[in-house]
């Protein structure tokens, strides 16, 4: 009887130690279909762990990427209130309205230097600044 009740009790924690597993591999499966990398027949599939760093430095540089987004539109907001407060007030109003339609408008005017390009040379036009990089 104490056998019968064992073994029973041991085959349920088997079968909830298999859905577990089984739910595991899903989300990990899932997890391979949203991350970047090679979704070719000849590539092998990436382990648990292979997907769980790819997954992991995957994020960390969409976060990087985010941050200097931020930091770009920042940079282009601050350069037009600099650029609009030194026009004359009809400009400035033409200024304004531009802005109101388009937050980049007039960001190519910048006598500032763009701020992630410490120690280069300064550019005056768009195309200079391009050239640089």
């Amino acid at each position: 009887k104490k056998s019968k009740e064992q073994k029973a009790l041991r085959l349920n924690i088997n079968a909830r130690e298999r859905r577990r597993m089984h739910d595991l591999n899903d989300a990990l499966d899932g997890l391979r279909s949203v991350i970047p990398y090679a979704h070719s027949p000849s590539v092998r599939k990436l382990s648990k762990i292979a997907t769980l760093l790819l997954a992991k430095n995957y994020i960390l540089m969409q976060a990087q990427a985010l941050e200097e987004m931020r930091r770009l539109v920042a940079y282009l907001n601050q350069g037009q209130a600099i650029s609009a407060a030194s026009l004359p007030s009809s400009a400035a109003a033409a200024a304004a309205a531009a802005a109101a339609l388009h937050p980049a408008l007039g960001a190519y005017e910048q006598a500032a230097g763009y701020p992630f390009s410490a120690g280069l040379p300064p550019a005056t036009s768009c195309p200079e600044k391009c050239a640089l990089f």
